[in-house]
């Protein structure tokens, strides 16, 4: 007979294994209903013809078709399978309709990007693609869009939605809009410094403003300096971006390199293109790779999720990438109210009347927000929801009204992709990059024909006196109107130059006078100054050269302000316990040669210095808003430049006297790094290694959103490189560890003269779902800066073991 006890325990036993089998059921489920099918058969509805689709190594699609229609139909069901839930996040950031998934934690976020009005330019956007159905980019849009719709229909929910407990809804063309509007968003640079300049010009005056920007314009008219009662405007503007890029569930555009080289210059006597757009890491990676092949054109193509055409990309003819122009794009306006009516503002000798939109946010769990926004003639008030002023009864803050490029009406970019992998020659991809109007891009090229050029893309506003970088504008006044766009014959271009190389790193393109330079929220000069050295130092360039470049971690900048300080680094300024430990470390930078790898002691002790030195150098000036600034490309920028000026007011330190003066500073930043560093890491420096602070983490966006998911981030690594070096690694600055946040998204070599030797390579993987072979499948190689073939064999492609046939449903 079973004792009492006994049957208790059998019957606890029991019910963990039926917990343990329902759990295994659940995680088979959960596995297997969400796998992509890459063999067999399917039917779609909308084909005309079957479609094959040849899946390499790699989960890379090769879409063979026959029209174009069927071809991103495909793409779009494709994309969706492996991509969904990416694609999904992509338009609710620019929508604003995060909050659906997230609830209360991204109301904020949703209001801001509400605010900035891309959910109302999306509507008519797409209003517009409808005036003009009969295009052929718009009908391949619908066709790509109907792809994504009919995975949904499937009922292979991905892992991401089960995990919610919700569903994915359709996409629209207006959520083409919503993707773009969030690249435009995150490729401005102003939403972060414009504000901030202003509030300096205010507050310290024109000289510190001149300091702070090098290489703006001489031939920009000066602005007034800013009224004390405005200063402060768009400080709430400043704490909701830092608020919004800590918690988007998405990686934003940081910079990037490209270079291509004419045949005169390369090994193969063909030219040869490099290109590693830099854009926040994240799970999955931002690219989607995708192999096109219809009787009308063929394309290799990196794909932007949501987004049918690709941004990278070669033909048979022609190859292209892309960098950051970094040119501006957006003004802010004080608008002048009313005193006897709030809803008005002044413009010239009159008022007028703002426009008051309203919008419904749904919050998961909660009852839906209703958000009145509103609107001058120069764009969107920004700062209607950002300040509590008026919800205290006190006075409502000054209204600052958006200017942006983006929503300017009839904005459409979508065509100029299209056309790019369909141009015959160098001509009609030069018509082609006419279209594109925002965000701000260089188009890097080359060709079969031995042709080379870069072209700036995207709509620039008429200057100096209609491009305003790093100002606030009186709303009011018609001095400071939009006088429009120039013609996009006037926009910056290098075609075929005689150096027979070409090269961006968000650098200036190369003017005779200063004057003519575009304005912009340009990157630091040293990775595009390594670059051209790098270029000028070999006569035939191959991919062996071209890989090396594309990895290389040295600053010469870090060299040379290290030999610069170095004579000041005096071991009597420490503590006599630390002197030891301080002569040690700087005969390690003495002997350093710039390059940031993982055993490097040198890197660290540079990295560490620099950011005190910074610290030192605006801290005490620029108080909390130091911490908005520290990251920014303008941060980086001015301290090389002012590194070089002991004259500058900046040197002064209003805090702390120690520190006053350019001799001072650099050697408080020396003891204070000799400190932290023994405290953080011990007393040996041999110990203090460059792989021991920074690594890197690619972050799955539910994360830090629901238990468990963390499991969801890619393992860290080390990383070799930094940021401003070529291999450029992103970080936040001040604290013990960095934490690469952005980095090269795909790394892509390109011979024209053999276009099935091209090389390229993913951060992670092809999908999106954890559980998927191509998930993390290319992480170990993109550590190891390995890379692996694009095919572009249709006899080795038609030989690959993987092929799946889509047939038209009913047949």
């Amino acid at each position: 007979m079973i004792q009492p006890r006994t049957r208790f325990r059998l019957k606890i036993v029991a019910v963990l294994l039926v917990i343990a089998v329902a759990l295994t059921t659940l995680g088979h489920w959960i596995l297997h209903s969400a796998e992509a099918q890459r063999s067999g058969t399917l039917r779609l509805k909308g084909l005309q013809q079957e479609v094959s689709v040849y899946f390499d190594a790699w989960g890379v699609p090769h879409i063979d078709a026959q029209n174009d229609e069927d071809a991103y139909r495909a793409l779009g069901y494709l994309h969706a399978q492996d991509r969904l839930f990416q694609m999904d996040i992509l338009r609710r950031i620019g929508g604003g309709r995060l909050a659906e998934l997230f609830g209360q934690e991204s109301y904020a976020t949703d209001k801001f990007f509400r605010t900035l009005g891309i959910s109302r330019h999306a509507r008519q956007y797409a209003a517009q693609l409808e005036q003009n159905a009969d295009q052929p980019h718009v009908k391949l849009i619908k066709a790509y869009q109907d792809g994504i719709n009919q995975y949904i229909d499937q009922g292979r929910t991905p892992v991401e939605y089960r995990a919610l407990l919700t569903q994915p809804d359709y996409f629209s063309t207006a959520d083409i809009a919503h993707v773009m509007g969030y690249m435009a968003y995150s490729f401005a640079e102003a939403f972060r410094t414009d504000a901030l300049v202003d509030h300096v010009r205010g507050t310290l005056g024109e000289r510190h403003v001149q300091d702070l920007v090098p290489g703006v314009p001489h031939g920009l008219p000066p602005r007034p300096s800013g009224n004390p009662l405005t200063v402060e405007l768009l400080q709430p503007l400043l704490d909701q971006v830092a608020q919004v890029q800590q918690h988007l569930p998405a990686g934003q555009f940081q910079g990037s390199n490209a270079w291509v080289v004419r045949g005169a210059l390369s090994a193969s006597g063909h030219p040869l293109l490099a290109n590693d757009p830099h854009i926040g890491f994240a799970v999955p990676a931002v690219w989607y790779e995708a192999h096109i092949r219809t009787p009308q054109h063929e394309v290799y193509g990196h794909f932007l999720a949501g987004l049918p055409f690709p941004l990278l990309g070669q033909t048979r003819h022609h190859a292209w990438g892309l960098t950051m122009l970094m040119n501006d794009e957006i003004d802010f306006y004080r608008e002048r109210v009313n005193p006897d009516n709030p809803g008005q503002v002044r413009v010239g000798d009159r008022w007028q009347n703002l426009t008051v939109h309203e919008e419904v946010i749904k919050v998961r769990g909660q009852e839906d927000r209703l958000v009145r926004l509103r609107s001058s003639r120069h764009g969107p008030i920004i700062n209607d929801h950002l300040a509590s002023a008026a919800e205290d009864g006190s006075t409502p803050p000054q209204p600052v009204s958006l200017f942006w490029t983006f929503l300017t009406p009839g904005s459409d970019s979508t065509e100029a992709f299209y056309r790019y992998s369909r141009a015959t020659s160098m001509a009609e991809f030069e018509a082609a990059a006419a279209l594109h109007w925002s965000p701000g891009l260089n188009v890097i090229y080359a060709d079969v024909d031995d042709n080379i050029a870069m072209w700036a893309t995207g709509r620039l506003k008429r200057w100096p006196n209609s491009n305003n970088s790093f100002s606030l504008l009186d709303g009011s006044n018609r001095r400071d109107d939009f006088l429009g766009y120039q013609p996009f014959s006037a926009n910056p271009r290098l075609i075929n130059p005689a150096s027979g190389f070409i090269y961006s790193a968000n650098n200036p393109y190369p003017e005779s006078s200063v004057r003519r330079i575009l304005p912009g929220y340009y990157a630091p000069a040293e990775r595009a100054e390594r670059l051209a050295e790098l270029l000028k130092s070999r006569d035939k360039l191959d991919f062996s050269v071209f890989k090396a470049m594309q990895l290389d971690s040295q600053r010469p900048h870090a060299v040379a302000m290290v030999q610069d300080a170095l004579p000041l680094f005096d071991g009597e300024l420490l503590e006599q316990n630390l002197r030891p430990t301080a002569e040690q470390a700087k005969q390690i930078l003495t002997d350093w040669d710039g390059r940031f790898t993982p055993d490097s002691v040198g890197a660290v002790l540079f990295q560490r210095w620099e950011d005190n030195l910074m610290e030192a150098l605006f801290a005490d000036e620029l108080g909390d808003h130091y911490l908005h600034f520290r990251d920014t490309f303008m941060a980086r920028k001015t301290l090389a430049s002012l590194y070089w000026k002991p004259a500058s007011p900046w040197w002064d330190n209003r805090q702390q006297p120690i520190m006053d003066g350019r001799q001072s500073a650099i050697e408080q930043a020396w003891i204070r790094t000799i400190e932290g560093l023994t405290e953080q890491l011990g007393m040996a420096p041999e110990e203090w290694t460059w792989g021991t602070v920074a690594s890197l983490q690619h972050k799955h966006p539910l994360a830090d959103k629901i238990p468990f998911a963390g499991r969801l981030n890619s393992a860290r690594v080390e990383v070799t490189g930094t940021d401003g070096s070529m291999n450029n690694m992103a970080f936040k600055r001040g604290g013990d560890h960095y934490d690469v946040e952005a980095g090269p998204s795909t790394r892509r070599l390109i011979d024209l003269g053999n276009l099935e030797s091209a090389l390229g390579i993913n951060p992670l993987g092809q999908s999106g779902n954890p559980f998927d072979p191509h998930y993390n499948d290319q992480a170990q190689l993109f550590a190891q800066g390995n890379y692996r073939a694009h095919l572009f064999d249709w006899l080795g492609i038609r030989a690959l073991p993987d092929r799946l046939v889509l047939r038209p449903r009913g047949k």
